[in-house]
């Protein structure tokens, strides 16, 4: 046990030391090596309209935020240290805007994961990870420099500002059948983080998203429908907006016949699933799902009859 404490101990050191040094973020660049951190007071002197730009910030700093593990704060945390370029009269060097607006997407990320650490652990599995997408991309309003999307101030909802980007989904909130996210009963982040993804190789974390609305669907169950138990919703229902009935991939019983099929399912033996005929119900166009009602899972049926 004191050894896992003090391994522990020589991680925490070895981390705060790397972010001393610059981290991951600031290697990236050629850092002068007499360079040092002087603070952001001398910065506001020349740069009076960011200085008023961050007056009522997050970002203010004023407001003392460091880098963890260091008294690294304001500009100088994302603009490196600033001796050189006070002391050469604005001419030295810095990390100005043409360096950060060359970083690519990681690198921007980088940028502001070594303060926002929490971020950092889930940013690579994010749906925005991997893309052009970065932070300023979507928090404009927190920097001094432009991004792809508009300012989230300039919507109604949060839903809006996510969907000038992502507009195939705002038609599929349009369809008969969908959730009611353009009208305000939810938004996008009820089932979406946009700097975490979710584990794809365990359906299980796809399910708890739907779950934690649709609890009347979460069981446990007597009886447990094998298609449902471990699997994911989205294999039957659309997570947006569909123009089938409960949201559904497909209307009728082709979604059901997709597992439920059997040698003896033919017109030769009368439509037979689980030894029971189906031909007259098949006939007369009824639905799989107009007897088997209770298809999550039932606590009274095996079959899933709704009695």
């Amino acid at each position: 046990m004191k050894g896992l404490i003090c391994l522990a101990g020589c991680l925490a050191v070895l981390f705060c030391g790397q972010i001393a040094a610059g981290g991951t973020y600031l290697d990236r660049f050629d850092v002068p090596d007499d360079a040092e951190y002087i603070g952001s007071e001398d910065c506001s002197m020349c740069h009076e309209e960011v200085s008023d730009f961050y007056a009522h910030s997050a970002h203010h700093p004023e407001r003392g935020l460091a880098i963890p593990g260091t008294d690294i704060a304001g500009c100088e945390a994302c603009h490196g240290p600033g001796s050189v370029h006070v002391d050469e009269g604005g001419e030295g060097w810095i990390l100005g805007y043409e360096d950060l607006g060359a970083l690519g997407p990681d690198g921007r990320a980088a940028m502001c994961t070594q303060c926002h650490t929490d971020l950092d652990l889930n940013w690579h599995t994010s749906a925005h990870a991997g893309t052009e997408i970065s932070c300023n991309d979507c928090h404009r309003d927190q920097v001094h420099h432009g991004g792809l999307a508009r300012p989230a101030g300039e919507y109604r909802n949060q839903t809006e500002f996510c969907l000038q980007c992502h507009t195939e989904t705002a038609a599929q909130f349009r369809m008969p059948h969908r959730h009611r996210v353009l009208e305000g009963h939810m938004t996008c982040t009820d089932c979406h983080n946009p700097h975490r993804g979710v584990d794809t190789g365990n359906w299980d974390d796809l399910n708890e998203t739907c779950l934690t609305c649709h609890t009347q669907m979460a069981g446990p169950f007597v009886f447990e429908h094998a298609g449902v138990e471990g699997e994911e919703c989205l294999t039957c229902h659309r997570p947006h907006g569909s123009q089938h009935d409960k949201m559904l991939t497909q209307s009728g019983n082709g979604l059901c016949l997709q597992c439920h099929v059997e040698m003896a399912f033919s017109t030769d033996q009368n439509w037979s699933l689980g030894g029971q005929a189906h031909a007259g119900l098949m006939m007369g166009e009824a639905r799989c799902y107009d007897c088997h009602r209770e298809v999550h899972g039932s606590n009274t049926d095996p079959t899933f009859y709704d009695r």
